[in-house]
């Protein structure tokens, strides 16, 4: 959708654009807060006092059909931080290639 401003499901010409996507604040100053890209909580040791850390990068842009409310997301600035969290098994992150050669 936000290279041929239609909507791939309906075809409609119609479309919101949000960017970034934003998030209201929960401390109830009645701000919004950007969506990042990327927020995890990092996993601290098995054994021993690590604390857990957020992890933020990126943001999120979205396309909205007016139509059939059809979605598409698209992530900014993310590769770095995601391939950080992919080198730990427990962040839930993984990178395919479907062109690498299979291992």
């Amino acid at each position: 959708m936000r290279t041929s401003r239609r909507c791939v499901k309906c075809q409609c010409p119609r479309l919101w654009h949000i960017d970034p996507v934003m998030i209201p604040d929960n401390d109830g100053s009645n701000l919004v807060a950007l969506l990042p890209g990327v927020a995890r909580l990092a996993s601290g040791a098995a054994t021993g006092g690590e604390l857990r850390q957020r992890i933020e990068a990126g943001r999120f842009e979205a396309w909205v059909c007016t139509a059939c409310g059809y979605t598409e997301w698209y992530a900014h600035e993310v590769n770095e931080t995601l391939a950080r969290l992919a080198r730990n098994p427990r962040s839930g992150v993984r990178h395919h290639d479907a062109d690498a050669p299979p291992a």
